[in-house]
């Protein structure tokens, strides 16, 4: 799966979920976790158990500070202006 965290929502951190990469840059996606909760977008048997306990945690962990730093569970960053292109974080990283 495909993990993004954007910290620039005025309502505090959110972490999304994708199935591809093509999902995740048109915005399609199977989960997501902020302080209110874990929202749903599929059959919750489609959800990975690994990716649903990421989730809670990510909810537990903003529900006690909404800007608490959870982008250790990201596995995509946007690279570029404007929300530019997806890139893996170790790709990101390396670019210094």
């Amino acid at each position: 799966m495909i993990v993004t965290v954007n910290t620039t929502i005025m309502d505090g951190t959110v972490v999304r979920w994708f199935r591809s990469l093509d999902a995740a840059q048109t915005q399609r996606q199977v989960m997501s976790a902020s302080r209110h909760g874990v929202r749903v977008e599929v059959y919750l048997h489609e959800i990975p158990g690994e990716a649903l306990r990421a989730a809670n945690g990510a909810y537990e962990t903003l529900r006690r500070d909404r800007n608490a730093d959870v982008r250790h569970l990201a596995t995509h960053v946007n690279r570029g202006p404007s929300n530019g292109p997806l890139v893996p974080v170790g790709e990101a990283m390396s670019d210094g």
